[in-house]
């Protein structure tokens, strides 16, 4: 049910009430919404998570596929393990889900060659589960909104190979910005029916506004939100003046409440939007917080740990900016330290590979060489499979292949071979091409 008091809610029925007009009771084989504003994508996601859930009001089952594109050769391949493998994840929540061909859908994938095509395959147990589907009519709808995509032009192509083979009540959902016009081939064709629903430009940063400054004035959760959305403006228009009023007032406020991972937060929240004016109070707010939440680790309080992560990327990017390279690439160890004698293993992933781009960019290779060897590297790269395929370990393999003396010809060989399994093929042409990105470490 709609909440029609949250403004986020109101836009996605928006959305809801354009696919009932446009879309229900049509058998398209392709439906493309075309998003006049990037910023609509976390709306039109919140759609897309409502949509398949057991609350959804469309008239198609919706199942969304996050699968990267990465070329035209095994694209159905790593559909179809990775909906095998999103299936067996729900089974350990809901054992008796009705897609009773699922063992042998899992068998045959196993049995597979990802090396080739297996579009058969995709479209084999598609209609499978499609006829699991107990509502009526028996519509699936595959939304496939890669993570990734390498090549537009060659996923166009798969598109439009796949869109013309689909069986009956089964169709494609695609996410397209009408500045970059992805997949206008895809839709308009005559080989199959397809329809572009064009999401005019939604405001989100109006709906934000209503959301936190939404609830009681005197609450001060309301009260903090408040200051930092004000901040935000000040800094916006370049008043550093009026960032520090802000500022300061949000300081004031959270130590008020009693709430000490509050009181860091605020610090680090204030020192972010000082950025852009290289303010000398930037560092002593970033120290002050890190005292706070080594008080807070102290007494077990995990809050801290996490606040204590983002402030150590936080003094690295300040470095960076301030050109102080060496300093930078030192937080990010510290950071990516913190995290791993933590356990908190994706962080350290995140942090190492913003470390490893300081050393390739800053000429620090054997530091961060020696810093691997250590020991850090095996710490990440001994999670499992479905860990690292959400992370940026490629960053961190390619750069310890690529440099590490400690490498043996038969361990380059297995390392290679899990990271081939993992991201595909090209997973070092993909990591040394990003590695000249700037550390990413958001300030806002």
């Amino acid at each position: 049910m709609m909440n029609e008091h949250n403004p986020v809610a109101v836009r996605i029925n928006r959305i809801q009430q354009k696919w009932k007009s446009q879309v229900e009771g049509k058998n398209y084989k392709v439906v493309r919404f075309l998003l006049s504003n990037e910023d609509d994508l976390t709306l039109l996601n919140g759609f897309y998570k409502l949509e398949s859930s057991i609350y959804r009001t469309i008239d198609e089952v919706l199942v969304v596929m996050l699968t990267d594109f990465e070329n035209l050769s095994y694209f159905s391949y790593n559909l179809v393990k990775d909906w095998i493998l999103e299936y067996e994840k729900g089974l350990k929540k809901i054992p008796d889900l009705p897609w009773k061909e699922f063992p042998l859908y899992k068998e045959k994938i196993e049995k597979a060659s990802p090396l080739q095509p297996q579009g058969h395959l995709l479209l084999e147990m598609l209609a499978s589960y499609q006829q699991c589907i107990s509502d009526s009519p028996k519509k699936l709808r595959i939304g496939i909104v890669p993570r990734k995509v390498y090549s537009y032009s060659d996923f166009s192509k798969w598109l439009k190979k796949m869109a013309v083979q689909l069986p009956e009540n089964i169709g494609i959902l695609l996410t397209d910005y009408t500045q970059d016009n992805f997949y206008a081939k895809v839709v308009g064709t005559h080989e199959y029916t397809s329809i572009s629903l064009t999401v005019e430009d939604q405001d989100m940063k109006g709906a934000y506004e209503e959301l936190i400054k939404g609830g009681n004035p005197n609450d001060p959760q309301v009260k903090f939100r408040t200051c930092m959305l004000e901040m935000g403006k000040e800094a916006a228009a370049g008043y550093k003046k009026g960032v520090h009023n802000w500022g300061n007032k949000l300081l004031d406020l959270a130590q008020s409440t009693g709430d000490k991972s509050l009181w860091a937060s605020a610090h680090l929240i204030y020192a972010g939007f000082l950025f852009r004016f290289k303010d000398e109070q930037i560092h002593s707010l970033l120290d002050k917080g890190v005292i706070i939440c080594e008080s807070l680790i102290k007494y077990k309080d995990e809050a801290g740990l996490g606040i204590l992560l983002q402030i150590y990327n936080y003094k690295a990017s300040y470095y960076s900016i301030c050109g102080q390279h060496q300093k930078s690439w030192e937080w990010f160890i510290k950071s990516t330290q913190k995290a791993l004698d933590n356990k908190h293993y994706l962080e350290a992933i995140s942090n190492c590979k913003n470390a490893i781009i300081m050393a390739e960019r800053h000429f620090m290779k054997s530091e961060m060489t020696e810093y691997l060897e250590t020991g850090a590297f095996q710490l990440m790269y001994q999670q499992e499979d479905e860990q690292l395929k959400a992370t940026e370990i490629t960053f961190i393999v390619n750069y310890y292949l690529g440099y590490s003396s400690q490498v043996s010809q038969e361990k380059y060989r297995e390392i290679n071979e899990r990271m081939i399994l993992i991201f595909g093929k090209e997973w070092r042409q993909q990591a040394f091409s990003k590695v000249g990105m700037s550390p990413s470490t958001s300030v806002t």
